[in-house]
């Protein structure tokens, strides 16, 4: 999202702007003023080799305190962090402070942005980072460990939640989450899973807390949503409640079918068995079936669709629940050993297509023709 940022902005980036091309700088900002103090100087030059190194996702980084998560730096997904040093137009880098919080950490904040070619800056988006001093030397702490610490925790069974401070936690929807954790456990024939929830209100409450005080959408309308962390065992859910047992699916598929990940498939059982954003796959069944006989020439193709469904509602993203009517005519017809085969399976187009034409007589080129008649013959 492009906007022209007002004057502090404009000083605070005038100086990294200045970047020598063949090296990925990180620059800190002039106000910085305890920038050359010794703990401070050891932080920063901690979090620029791990910038400048390219390293992401190591289970054994030399950078990140791994004590807690396998996958520390994971959330940095949302910059794109792989292509952070290489990016046109060139990302540049900047700390903007470095300060002791809570529990002997430090906090970093530093900002990416780029200079488009009207010279107008945008913000890209502000990160928070941590650092603890372990054997004698620093490591970077990711933002949800930090906040561990911070927030209040309640066990529940194998679940440990980890409220916000102005989030009302509601024990009976705790006690429904750790059912169905149980009960997904017994349709995989394995033990429930333990793993850690961070519970808000809003939306905009677990970006903060993943880490980005400031991202593009990060205050639109629409603040309820979360997502999986399924390196690390995790479901974020700023849906205002202690229940969220889609992306805890997404854990439980991830865990036991690492190699198969199509989108399709996977956000579509996830679908199938709790609904998305608050509504079961009926409702967004409902206005899949509107959209299709409002448009009999639309076409549904995994290749080209992308996005939610242009109704003004902006609710129901089409392959979510046409995955999700995917997994429910596989069950009708296979029961679960029918799912799990493509849970396990089917990672590429090639598969999906393979895979309903096994399980479902449903060829490629016929597969818009059949979701348009399943979809339509509900309700």
């Amino acid at each position: 999202m492009k906007r022209i940022l007002p004057l502090l902005f404009l000083m605070l980036a005038m100086v990294c702007f200045a970047q020598d091309q063949d090296i990925f700088e990180v620059t800190v900002d002039a106000n910085v003023e305890n920038a050359n103090d010794a703990n401070e100087k050891e932080i920063i030059a901690l979090w620029t080799a791990y910038l400048q190194s390219g390293e992401y996702k190591n289970p054994a980084t030399p950078f990140w305190d791994t004590s807690q998560y396998r996958i520390p730096d994971d959330f940095l997904w949302m910059i794109d962090l792989r292509s952070l040093r290489t990016r046109t137009p060139k990302v540049q880098c900047t700390v903007l402070g470095v300060f002791a919080v809570e529990n002997d950490h430090y906090a970093i904040k530093t900002s990416l942005a780029h200079l488009t070619e009207d010279n107008t800056i945008v913000l890209e988006a502000i990160l928070s980072v941590y650092a603890k001093k372990v054997n004698g030397k620093y490591v970077l702490v990711n933002s949800s460990q930090y906040h561990k610490g911070v927030w209040q925790k309640k066990q529940i069974g194998a679940i440990t939640y980890y409220i916000h401070p102005t989030h009302q936690f509601d024990e009976k929807d705790a006690a429904r989450m750790n059912v169905f954790n149980e009960e997904i456990a017994k349709i995989f024939k394995v033990a429930p899973i333990s793993f850690d929830y961070f519970v808000s209100s809003y939306s905009r409450e677990i970006v903060r807390l993943l880490g980005y005080d400031y991202m593009a959408k990060i205050y639109i309308p629409g603040q309820t949503g979360g997502v999986a962390d399924i390196q690390n065992r995790i479901v974020y859910a700023g849906n205002n409640s202690a229940y969220y047992a889609h992306e805890l699916v997404h854990i439980y598929t991830h865990e036991l079918f690492p190699e198969a990940n199509h989108f399709w498939l996977n956000e579509g059982y996830a679908t199938y068995m709790d609904g998305s954003g608050g509504y079961d796959l009926a409702w967004h069944t409902k206005k899949l079936k509107a959209y299709l006989l409002e448009n009999p020439d639309f076409e549904i193709s995994l290749s080209e669709l992308r996005g939610y469904i242009p109704n003004g509602e902006h609710h129901t993203e089409f392959r979510y629940v046409i995955g999700g009517l995917i997994c429910k005519k596989v069950f009708e017809k296979h029961g679960m050993k029918g799912v799990i085969d493509g849970l396990r399976t089917v990672d590429t187009d090639d598969d999906f297509f393979k895979f309903i034409k096994e399980k479902l007589g449903v060829d490629r080129d016929d597969f818009s023709a059949y979701v348009r008649k399943i979809a339509t013959e509900q309700f």
